[in-house]
């Protein structure tokens, strides 16, 4: 009876062996080949250098942002020179037009005076001859006298019609070179103004330049010492990673796969040992077009094989891999994913990617009032006095902006009762003294504009959730008013431009011993430097006071692994020693935690935080910890992770 029972279940087992075997040899794979690689910084410049000094060595360890190099542009002292004497040419010949005009005007002015005084003498004498004729009129016949006096008149009135003329004719050349000689459209000002603004950018250039690495590395290569001239785009320095940083993969042609960006694969080398652990990646882009294998990964150097490429991006610093070593890519975890011939096969990995999720703890509400799922944590406070977080968020709650009380273990208790509607769009939050401080972005919304609301610095005092004072400024009229204080300032320049493009957003202040930090989040300095700057006294400025400010720091918040620029979206300070959080500008939501210090101008990464976006952070000195705030977006709840950074 057992034979007969077992029979059946027998026959079901090999059936399903037979359909995962038929399974596995169909055209579908879960794993590529590929090959480690990594990023390398060549140092080289557009124009020819001089080396000032040289701070790193062929084979020692960078961090992202350290000094390692110093020129000065020795060309510069010539072009300034000649550019001098043709400025000095151009004056003169200035001059010298000026001088002929103001000849000619004085000449003009003479003339004019001329014929005024002779057809103001004819006129003299003809009114005269009209006078003696009235005189002699009882001595005379009466017709004659009448034409005597029709002739005198005639003539009487063309004089005064030909000295108006004459006189008119020579003041309008007397206006159209007095016109002339003020306008500063003329050619030759047009050119002076060009070479005078060609000559302050010269001017600019003409100091020693430095340059610092993009990311953590190894020097390569040093090609000169200090002292020798460098030609036009010469390398100077070559930087690469200390390990290899990405996987450069294919996947055969004619070979089905389900890769997409974003997914999570596990890495592992073909010359490894079987029982090392695989370490994890994430599919940074696919390739758009077939292309043929690489020499290495051809099963036969002389068949041809072609695929589409995949760039994985490796999210473990520490592992092994040599540059160029070939490596296996698997879309499963191979300690994890089961066996193809396993009947009760585990579950096969998400390929998401995302920390582990114990790692954060999602924000919630002990308020009936209050829907944590409504709340888009944009920023985060720590007050010591009342102990007990402030959180802000970028997004209306129930059409009032709000500012919200966090417990310490990420609950939200109440709402602040703070008289918020002049302004909106919240972004970050400090403290000095008594004062806390929210910003709105100062960003023009989805549709281009750019309302009142949004313009808004306001700070306010609170005690047992009661404010007790209030105040807001036109922070974007403050800008506005330093981008035109002095033109050639950097700082002006940088803020027109900004507000001319609408490209103006700052998620990022703090308010420190009466003066305001604001961190740019776009537009960058030039191509890839984060700008803050500092705004001195402002109690005065909350009085009115005309604004006093300077760029403080430029900062490179390079993505450490691809080197692409990052925007920064929060700061705060404690004991001299800054933290900064960046996001990335990819569809593929990325976030750093960065600690700098000034006075070194060092900056070093502290965490990484993959597949979600870091709004917010606070600092609570007496448990060394930092809390970091990541918005997940409409209808979600916003997640907050607490980091130990006892270095403080």
């Amino acid at each position: 009876m057992i034979k007969k029972l077992l029979l059946p279940f027998f026959w079901v087992v090999s059936l399903f062996v037979v359909f995962m075997l038929s399974d596995s040899f169909t055209d579908k794979s879960l794993h590529f080949f590929g090959i480690a690689g990594e990023r390398e910084q060549s140092i080289s410049f557009q124009y020819p250098v001089e080396i000032v000094q040289i701070f790193s060595a062929e084979g020692k360890d960078v961090a992202q942002g350290e000094l390692m190099l110093e020129v000065k542009r020795y060309d510069l002292n010539n072009d300034l020179t000649v550019l001098a004497q043709e400025i000095r040419g151009y004056e003169l010949q200035k001059q010298e037009t000026d001088s002929t005009i103001g000849s000619q005007l004085t000449g003009l002015n003479a003339k004019k005076q001329a014929i005024s005084a002779d057809m103001d003498y004819q006129i003299h004498i003809l009114e005269l001859r009209l006078k003696i004729n009235a005189d002699m009129m009882n001595s005379i016949s009466v017709s004659k006298l009448a034409k005597a006096d029709l002739a005198d008149s005639v003539e009487l009135n063309d004089l005064k019609r030909k000295r108006y003329f004459l006189i008119q004719g020579v003041q309008t050349e007397i206006d159209r070179l007095t016109e002339q000689l003020n306008t500063q459209n003329r050619p030759i000002d047009t050119q002076l103004k060009a070479l005078l603004q060609h000559q302050d950018e010269l001017r600019r250039q003409n100091v020693n330049l430095k340059v610092s690495a993009q990311f953590d590395g190894r020097v390569g290569s040093v090609y000169f010492k200090p002292g020798e001239l460098v030609s036009p785009f010469q390398p100077i320095i070559t930087v690469h990673s200390r390990t290899p940083r990405y996987i450069k993969g294919y996947i055969h042609e004619n070979i089905l796969n389900d890769v997409k960006v974003g997914q999570a694969v596990w890495v592992k080398s073909i010359a490894s040992n079987q029982h090392e652990k695989p370490f994890k990646g994430v599919v940074e882009s696919l390739g758009n077009r077939i292309v043929e294998y690489p020499e290495r990964l051809k099963k036969n150097p002389l068949v041809p094989a072609w695929g589409r490429e995949i760039r994985v991006r490796l999210e473990t610093l520490d592992q092994p891999l040599l540059f160029g070593e070939k490596v296996q890519v698997f879309l499963e975890n191979p300690e994890h994913s089961s066996q193809w011939f396993s009947i009760f096969g585990e579950a096969r990995a998400s390929g998401r990617n995302v920390l582990k999720k114990q790692m954060f703890t999602e924000i919630e509400s002990s308020s009936a009032s209050i829907n944590a799922n409504k709340i888009e944590a944009s920023g985060i406070l720590w007050n010591p006095k009342e102990e007990h977080y402030l959180l802000v968020s970028d997004e209306q709650y129930k059409r009032q902006t709000s500012i919200f009380i966090m417990e310490e273990a990420g609950v939200i208790s109440a709402g602040l009762a703070l008289d918020a509607d002049d302004i909106n769009d919240l972004e970050s939050i400090s403290c000095d003294d008594d004062y806390i401080y929210v910003l709105s972005s100062l960003s023009h919304n989805k549709h281009g504009r750019l309302k009142r609301k949004r313009k808004k610095l306001m700070r306010f005092r609170y005690q047992s959730q009661r404010v007790t004072e209030q105040q807001d400024i036109d922070l974007y009229a403050v800008l506005k008013q330093l981008s035109k204080q002095s033109k050639k300032t950097s700082l002006a320049l940088f803020l027109e431009q900004a507000m001319t493009e609408h490209s103006l957003d700052i998620e990022s202040h703090l308010v420190l011993n009466n003066t305001l930090y604001l961190g740019f989040k776009s537009p960058f300095l030039g191509a890839d430097k984060t700008l803050i700057i500092k705004v001195t006294d402002v109690n005065a400025l909350f009085g009115g006071t005309a604004p006093k400010a300077e760029i403080w720091r430029t900062i490179n918040l390079h993505d450490p692994e691809s080197g692409e620029p990052m925007l920064l979206s929060d700061m705060i300070q404690s004991d001299g020693q800054w933290f900064f959080l960046s996001v990335s500008r990819s569809p593929v939501k990325k976030s750093v935690l960065w600690h700098y210090l000034p006075e070194k101008g060092r900056l070093k990464m502290i965490q990484q935080f993959s597949g979600v976006k870091a709004e917010g952070i606070a600092y609570r000195p007496e448990k060394s910890l930092l809390t970091v705030v990541f918005d997940e977006g409409n209808n979600k709840s916003s997640k907050y992770l607490s980091i130990l950074f006892p270095r403080i």
